[in-house]
């Protein structure tokens, strides 16, 4: 086994890393509103509304992204990095949920009210859904909230099946679609349409990969932030 120093600590080298698209640990001063992507080609991330770093919560390195439930997110502008066409990808990250409400989204691709062939991750009340091209694709399910969990999307050939805390849920979905380049929202829906799908909670470690499927079966959540390159 490889090990790799970070910055942040020691830990197993990512075989996969010149294919991850994002990485946002969310590290930082508590109220910055600097959002760092670790990713070999670094994109750059916007706050708005009062998204910011905070101190208060935190899976790993003492910080994570805050989004308050009222109109916050993050914004990268589309990039080839995020058209993923017919190959395998990866969306992952942990998230924590203040309350349970209607539809807060994780993260989302599409452009206005357009539904077009993008991913969206969304909680509603309590199940995990992964939607794409006008539906719901797979219906997940319960993501607790008051509690730190891991959810992963990933697709491999033409199954894509969606994980919580590391266990499949839900039906693998057959999956044919050729995903198209898109910007990348976090913490709020992107279709123009959907006013109250605010995250209110928090994000950590949100990763995104590229061509290759992490989990392709049931695993064990990561116990330490993902690697930099």
């Amino acid at each position: 086994m490889s090990w790799i120093i970070t910055g942040r600590e020691a830990g197993p080298a990512d075989p996969y890393i010149g294919n991850v698209s994002l990485l946002l640990h969310g590290d930082g001063a508590n109220g910055s509103t600097t959002i760092v992507d670790s990713s070999p080609s670094p994109k750059t991330v916007t706050a708005f509304g009062d998204a910011q770093i905070s101190t208060a919560q935190s899976k790993f390195g003492g910080a994570s992204l805050l989004f308050d439930g009222t109109g916050d997110y993050l914004d990268i502008n589309s990039n080839s990095a995020f058209g993923y066409g017919l190959n395998d990808f990866t969306i992952e990250c942990w998230i924590y949920r203040n309350v349970s409400a209607a539809a807060q989204v994780i993260l989302d691709q599409r452009a206005a009210a357009n539904p077009r062939v993008v991913p969206t991750l969304y909680i509603n009340a309590n199940t995990l859904l992964y939607y794409a091209n006008g539906s719901n694709r797979i219906t997940g399910g319960v993501v607790s909230a008051g509690q730190w969990v891991h959810i992963a999307l990933s697709r491999s050939g033409t199954s894509t099946r969606l994980f919580i805390d590391g266990l499949q849920t839900g039906s693998t979905f057959s999956d044919t679609f050729n995903y198209i380049a898109s910007p990348v929202r976090i913490g709020d829906g992107n279709d123009g349409i959907s006013p109250t799908t605010s995250l209110n909670g928090y994000i950590d470690d949100l990763r995104i990969t590229k061509g290759s499927a992490r989990y392709t079966a049931n695993f064990t959540p990561p116990t330490a932030p993902f690697p930099d390159f």
